[in-house]
């Protein structure tokens, strides 16, 4: 078998447990990764605040993939290695849709979330309570007016994130959205995902493998959801979370147990094994 010399690894429902915490046992085995020279990277729907905690336990981790493949970044250097924003207009187009309904609306740009101050204060309506964890709600910044702060950026923005009070509303945006130049993915909070056309993981792995002058079969890939789906296909060693639906699992080579019982762990343990 070709040696792994890069592992991209998903953060929610594969680093980290249905409480949102990393176990030890995922821990240490992410520090093996290291030891073994195996270079481990991040590839999350999150933005880069929202990693603070991770990037705390895991001090030596360097290269980023954030928002789906939106952005990614060297944290040694501060370079961007790969980009594929928003577009602005596009942005401003969903948002100015999204505030006929009884929304809350993220928007992930530069690093952070700026979110709807009213809606975030009512936030148990759009069942966001997940987002309070101390790993998440510290990275949103409250605004007024979402509008009034596309309209005063000259910059696109990673992507954007809609939770619903109604999920009627939900389906109305969607058919909104599917008229635009954009991706859209639901997440498992009904929430809906904006990126811009042609974001996705795979892309931003394949960009970090041209960098480093590492071959695409010559990575692993951990992931449970299907966002991960493209990394899995782009890696020569991808593993899917016991968690993932079964058209993620059906993307990889091996499945692991669940993120409730150190499935991550395990996969690790299988791609030093195969070595």
């Amino acid at each position: 078998m070709t040696k792994i010399r890069l592992c991209a690894l998903d953060v929610d429902g594969t680093l980290i447990d249905s409480s949102l915490a990393i176990t030890e046992g995922v821990a240490r085995a992410v520090d093996t990764l290291e030891q073994a020279g195996i270079i481990p990277a991040v590839v999350t729907g999150r933005t880069v605040k929202e990693l603070e905690v991770l990037r705390a336990r895991f001090p030596y981790l360097r290269y980023f993939i954030v928002s789906n493949g939106a952005y990614a970044f060297d944290s040694v250097t501060g370079a961007c290695f790969y980009k594929n924003l928003l577009p602005l207009e596009l942005a401003k187009s969903v948002v100015q849709e999204a505030q006929n309904y009884s929304v809350m609306i993220d928007i992930y740009a530069d690093g952070a979330s700026y979110v709807d101050a009213a809606a975030w204060a009512n936030k148990a309506a759009y069942r966001v309570e997940f987002l309070t964890h101390p790993s998440l709600g510290p990275a949103r910044i409250p605004t007024e007016d979402v509008g009034a702060f596309l309209a005063s950026r000259t910059s696109d923005v990673e992507k954007l994130y809609i939770s619903f009070e109604y999920l009627a509303d939900l389906e109305k945006l969607h058919a909104f959205c599917q008229k635009l130049p954009v991706d859209l993915v639901v997440s498992i909070h009904d929430g809906l995902e904006v990126n811009q056309r042609g974001v996705e993981k795979g892309s931003g792995l394949k960009a970090l493998c041209g960098l480093l002058g590492i071959l695409p079969e010559e990575t692993a890939a951990i992931g449970d959801g299907f966002a991960d789906i493209p990394m899995l296909r782009c890696a020569g060693l991808p593993i899917a979370m016991g968690n993932a639906a079964e058209e993620v699992k059906a993307a990889a080579k091996l499945v692991a147990p669940d993120h409730d019982h150190d499935g991550a762990a395990w996969a690790i343990e299988q791609i030093l094994a195969a070595q």
